[in-house]
């Protein structure tokens, strides 16, 4: 009898530490959870915040540039304006954005150097749009060049368009694509680091998104414009705070459960 007893405390006793550790667990996970969704809102408000900025920005008058001497070095101050430049396409060192989508379609963005003052010896990348690829890498870059190339090496254009970041590392694996008999590098993400290496003249620190297509270039697409809302954080933070409820909603119904098998045991 005094055997029996010790026994059922005993497992009284391992099934209360049982659920103090089940409690115990759901309360963290929860906790873990609710933060996360307060991180997603937080980035969600300096997002909304980024893209007022730019939107500010963009509403000012445009830069014109047309020559190295002038661009400032540092532009934190001047992304998401407008700007205007003036210089010659060199189509030949001409970068590949590989697995860029267009409305659901695969393709690739086109970022090409632009040449700016007499000596040409500095340029300004500039994501002059999207072209399809059904790989999302082996585009017809030819296609988005004009006619008379020769020609067009020595022609002066205007490009208008938006000043853009670029943040090194995030280009990815480099790969060399060839194109009309010449080799260009494929990037995953705009990484002025890595161009600079395949380059043999200075490259700006920013990069301009033309706001239209060259004429003359009907397969080119108008690259990604500016996000302006606050991103998927807001369905990220939703998302964390119903993992939260359903930890603490799915603990609380198997204690339930488990009580309720205890009773009819005794009953």
């Amino acid at each position: 009898m005094v055997l029996l007893k010790f026994f059922e405390s005993r497992g009284f006793a391992l099934a209360l530490n049982r659920k103090i550790l089940l409690c115990t667990i759901a309360l963290g996970l929860s906790g873990l959870f609710v933060c996360l969704g307060f991180w997603q809102l937080t980035r969600r408000a300096e997002n909304l915040a980024g893209a007022q900025t730019r939107l500010e920005r963009f509403a000012q008058p445009p830069f014109e540039w047309g020559d190295g001497q002038s661009l400032p070095a540092d532009t934190t101050g001047i992304l998401g304006r407008k700007a205007r430049l003036s210089g010659r396409w060199d189509f030949e060192r001409e970068v590949i954005i590989r697995s860029r989508t267009s409305e659901g379609r695969p393709g690739i963005e086109v970022l090409t150097p632009l040449l700016l003052g007499e000596t040409g010896r500095y340029a300004v990348m500039v994501l002059r749009g999207w072209l399809p690829a059904p790989d999302g890498l082996r585009a017809n870059l030819t296609s988005a060049w004009p006619a008379d190339l020769e020609a067009a090496e020595f022609h002066v254009v205007q490009v208008e368009g938006v000043l853009i970041s670029s943040r090194d590392g995030r280009g990815g694996p480099l790969i060399h694509v060839p194109v009309a008999n010449k080799e260009h590098i494929a990037l995953g993400g705009l990484d002025l680091a890595q161009i600079r290496k395949h380059l043999d003249y200075k490259v700006s620190n920013f990069v301009l998104r033309a706001s239209d297509p060259e004429p003359g270039t009907s397969a080119l697409k108008p690259a990604r414009t500016i996000e302006t809302g606050g991103g998927l954080n807001l369905s990220y933070a939703l998302q964390w705070f119903s993992f939260a409820i359903i930890t603490l909603a799915g603990t609380i119904i198997l204690l339930r459960k488990e009580r309720a098998h205890e009773q009819s045991k005794v009953l």
